[in-house]
């Protein structure tokens, strides 16, 4: 799978970086104990750790949210996907649990404070996948509402798009029957390429631990 990112990002995001994995074979299953006990432990961590009115000035979500600005995004507005699973946890709703590989996706956002994008692999069409600003066209997302695009961030296919840091298309939703994973951290421009590379590693260990499967390849695409 080859990942770039558009000019139109890189105008704007000089430093931008997707880190990206693909696993094969995996078996998605519903939400092992195990995975809820890691979810329901950190998700009390980050109640002690963050306060919802001052959850802006946290750096990594600051950092976040200046990435968004630089895009004409508006981070309040459209929020970064790692936000607003902060944002649920300090306002005591639980995170949702939706299969063994989404909830997994969803503890390493929370824990990194990233948008996390994981998507059915045999879903995404072609084999380059490009982050661009697209102006125009609309797609459904996984929650079923028609979302305009809008001049903001996505990950495109040769199918139009597919991915975005703060709302995924319903089209590569992952799901019990999913075999093939693509998952994409959607790094701030202040992360190392160390720190990102160990989120990779980290990420990968826990989707084989709780899915199965074998780990293809791994990788960090940054602007040319």
């Amino acid at each position: 799978m080859k990942i770039l990112i558009d000019k139109t990002i890189g105008e704007r995001l000089p430093h931008c970086q997707l880190g990206y994995l693909t696993l094969t074979g995996v078996s998605v299953k519903g939400t092992p104990p195990a995975l809820s006990r890691e979810i329901t432990q950190l998700q009390a961590e980050m109640a002690e750790r963050y306060q919802l009115n001052v959850l802006p000035q946290v750096p990594k979500i600051m950092a976040v949210r200046n990435m968004y600005k630089k895009l004409s995004v508006d981070p309040s507005r459209y929020r970064p996907a790692s936000e607003a699973l902060v944002r649920r946890v300090l306002q005591n709703r639980s995170l949702y649990f939706v299969n063994s590989a989404v909830d997994v996706n969803n503890f390493c956002s929370l824990k990194y404070l990233l948008p996390f994008g994981l998507y059915d692999l045999d879903e995404v069409k072609g084999d380059c996948v490009t982050y661009r600003i697209v102006g125009e066209g609309a797609y459904t997302n996984i929650a079923g509402h028609t979302i305009q695009a809008g001049q903001r961030p996505y990950l495109c296919d040769a199918g139009d798009i597919f991915g975005n840091p703060s709302s995924d298309s319903r089209r590569t939703a992952v799901t019990l029957s999913s075999e093939r994973l693509l998952c994409v951290i959607y790094a701030d421009e202040e992360e190392s390429k160390e720190e990102l590379s160990a989120m990779l590693d980290f990420t990968a260990e826990m989707l084989m631990r709780y899915n199965g499967g074998i780990l293809v390849e791994k990788g960090i695409a940054a602007v040319e």
